[in-house]
């Protein structure tokens, strides 16, 4: 049976992503702007290659010479440098890679291809065509021509292709500003000993993991015991300019579970509360201002699942990329599985081009499964069960591989 009072996995998607605000556009230097996106077209402010240039350490000569042949050396070009004279019929100069082509020539033969004697070259071996080895002017990009795309992701290569165009800054989607608040009076900084009853916290330790994965250094990160008064202080601090505030635990029905509570009592207009799914199910989605709030459930592996969830795609919308969930595949599952009907389930897996399988330790307190995880599968709502061999929706979390 369905629970009424909570939304669906795709309801709750769908809020996250029409609540979440693309932010303004800023200006940052060139070498600073990788992993972001374009917020502007760009057009290049110059020819690319600057001028015609030679693509090997080599000699330049007139094509229309007659070949096989010999030329008389008059002059060397070095990169950097412009050439002094033209070259005439019968005519070479020493050229090295980057450097311009002089007037009169059109094509480079490699240094390995000749003999020289004194201040004479003569063809050993090859076929040499005309123009080879010439770099064109304006052959990858004339001035004015479009170098890339508002919305494109600025990847290494991109950068060093705005640089190689002289380009010293460009417009990008502004990182959003994050606040991170932990809740629970039994949680300890690791490093410290455990006290009777305490276990150490890893929640803000997973969450700024994932943010550095998506370039992003949160403001703040706080730790508040389960007092009311502490929290509603941390919380007014914490969403004074954020973008985001990311709060675990407290959001359950406990007496002890405070976070719902002030969240009726903060103003916080509530998007969704509790979603009908595994881990994660006392979840809570909401606003003040232009603030979001995700209050995510206490237990480790829910509040992992949740991210990747639901705060992953708010943050890559609000950077403006276009693509904003996990990256989804269909694989076929190598072990089966048995889940209860009208709960959506995300299994902690191991996923490569061949199958996806669930690994063992799926419960909502158990990271060590986490750890080992490439992927995250999603089992649908209405099903309860699943045969080896059948074709599951898989998502693949978005980290590095060893």
């Amino acid at each position: 049976m369905l629970d009424v009072h909570f939304i669906s996995w795709p309801e709750a998607k769908d809020l996250v992503i029409r609540h979440a605000p693309v932010l303004q556009q800023e200006v940052v230097p060139v070498e600073q702007a990788g992993g972001r996106i374009l917020g502007e077209d760009v057009h290049s402010p110059v020819d690319m290659p600057p001028f015609d240039n030679s693509a090997m350490d080599g000699y330049v000569i007139r094509w229309s010479d007659p070949l096989p042949g010999a030329w008389t050396i008059v002059g060397e070009i070095p990169a950097g440098t412009m050439p002094s004279r033209t070259v005439g019929p019968g005519e070479a100069m020493r050229i090295f890679t980057g450097a311009p082509i002089p007037p009169g020539a059109d094509t480079v033969i490699q240094q390995e291809w000749v003999a020289r004697t004194g201040d004479r070259i003569s063809l050993e071996k090859g076929t040499v065509l005309a123009g080879a080895h010439v770099r064109g002017r304006a052959t990858q990009i004339a001035r004015g021509g479009l170098a890339m795309t508002a919305g494109e992701l600025l990847s290494p290569g991109a950068i060093g292709f705005l640089a190689n165009l002289g380009i010293p800054e460009v417009s990008v989607y502004r990182r959003p500003v994050v606040d991170i608040l932990v809740t629970g009076s039994e949680l300890v900084k690791p490093g410290q000993p455990l006290g009777p009853g305490q276990i150490y916290e890893s929640n803000s330790h997973t969450l700024v993991a994932a943010l550095v994965d998506q370039g992003i250094q949160p403001r703040s990160v706080q730790h508040v015991t389960d007092d009311v008064d502490a929290f509603r202080h941390q919380f007014q601090e914490a969403i004074q300019g954020s973008d985001m505030v990311i709060i675990t635990g407290g959001i359950s029905v406990g007496d002890h579970d405070i976070v719902r509570q002030l969240m009726e009592e903060g103003g916080v207009q509530t998007h969704f509360y509790k979603v009908r799914q595994r881990p994660g199910k006392p979840l809570f989605f909401g606003q003040v201002g232009s603030t979001l709030v995700f209050a995510l459930p206490g237990n480790p592996a829910s509040v992992t699942s949740c991210y990747y969830q639901y705060v992953y795609p708010a943050l890559r919308r609000m950077q403006g990329f276009r693509s904003t969930f996990l990256k989804k595949v269909h694989l076929p599952l190598r072990e089966g599985f048995v889940k209860k009907e009208g709960l959506t389930f995300f299994l902690k897996a191991v996923a490569d081009e061949t199958g996806v399988l669930p690994l063992s330790g799926q419960l909502s307190y158990i990271m060590s499964s986490f750890a080992r995880a490439n992927a995250v599968i999603m089992l649908e709502e209405h099903r309860a069960s699943y045969e080896p061999g059948e074709v599951v929706e898989v998502h693949l979390l978005d980290h590095g591989r060893a």
